[in-house]
């Protein structure tokens, strides 16, 4: 019996209950999730040959890199090449838009304006939306 494998998410933020409640949101629509609260930790975990199918990170983290520096490193590195690099975050302005489009992010959402289970929809929309115009998607 052949089972199709799960999409994954990493989720980077140091929101841990809002972490924890965008999990079940995501779990239960049939996504596999691993939680990151630091940046350096995410990056580590790249590093080290996870390639997740989805990465939505926070830009603002007080304790760790910000999204932007996390999202500059991965680049740098040549990390997670395929993956779906998301913000979502509080910062909606024009130039952090522009900051994070330059920085090779798939998308910038803000999280006023999502529930959980809106938010894995839209995610879910991009994901397939970027699936059909990579034909070599693997």
């Amino acid at each position: 019996m052949v089972t199709e494998r799960k999409t994954t998410v990493m989720m980077l933020d140091d929101e841990k209950f809002l972490l924890g409640i965008y999990k079940l949101a995501f779990e239960k629509s049939g996504y596999e999730v691993f939680l990151y609260y630091s940046a350096y930790d995410a990056q580590e975990a790249l590093r080290s040959g996870f390639d997740p199918d989805i990465i939505l990170f926070d830009i603002t983290m007080p304790e760790s890199p910000s999204g932007y520096e996390f999202l500059e490193r991965i680049q740098k590195e040549k990390l997670s090449k395929r993956s779906m690099k998301v913000a979502l975050t509080n910062e909606g302005q024009d130039a952090e838009r522009s900051r994070t489009s330059e920085l090779g992010a798939d998308g910038h959402l803000m999280k006023s304006d999502f529930t959980p289970a809106e938010l894995v929809k839209k995610v879910t929309e991009m994901f397939a939306a970027k699936r059909k115009s990579h034909k070599r998607w693997i």
